[in-house]
């Protein structure tokens, strides 16, 4: 079984449980057990702010809820859908502005990390991902916004496509490109 094979089986679990979630509480906990933590996260990564980004995945959730009846899986998946639903989300607090280069991580922070995690550890990989942020943000535009849809959005190349209104075979170009300057930036 090939990785693309898998990763289509998942989304066709995740669109058939977010139907089933409109009238089954247990698949709607399902849904929001797996998505809040990589909607926070990208939420975390967009605005800096662990509290904001806490506040605005709450309103995306309650928007997600209020709307799912009229969530299509045969228009999209359901991550790219709640996705955008968080992206409005921020959008509608104008909060996205904080997500410019120029921004600074707060000092302790590193929401992914467990409490158990040792110290050390915890500041190892704070210090990557600041560096994989400034990576990030030395690309050309096209290559971040493909960069970010793609990790933090979890979107794939079609979905990506549609949305920058560019051909798929774009897409694939400019994110071959994205990591090898990620590749040459980290070292």
């Amino acid at each position: 079984m090939t990785l693309h094979t898998i990763s289509k089986k998942n989304t066709v679990y995740w669109n058939n449980l977010a139907v089933k979630a409109i009238v089954d509480e247990s698949a709607f906990t399902e849904l929001y057990e797996h998505f809040f933590p990589r909607i926070y996260q990208h939420l975390v990564a967009r605005t800096k702010d662990e509290t904001l980004a806490d506040e605005i995945a709450g309103d995306a959730f309650t928007r997600m809820y209020q709307h799912l009846n009229s969530y299509d899986p045969n228009k999209g998946a359901f991550s790219t859908w709640l996705f955008r639903i968080a992206q409005n989300a921020l959008y509608k607090r104008g909060q996205d502005k904080h997500a410019v280069h120029g921004a600074e991580w707060e000092e302790d922070f590193d929401p992914a990390a467990p409490e158990a995690e040792i110290p050390e550890r915890q500041f190892l990989n704070k210090e990557r991902n600041k560096e994989i942020l400034e990576a990030v943000a030395k690309l050309p535009k096209r290559q971040q916004e493909i960069i970010k849809m793609t990790y933090w959005m979890d979107m794939k190349g079609n979905e990506i496509a549609q949305k920058l209104s560019i051909a798929p075979s774009s897409v694939r170009v400019t994110l071959k490109q994205a990591r090898e300057k990620l590749r040459e930036l980290l070292g």
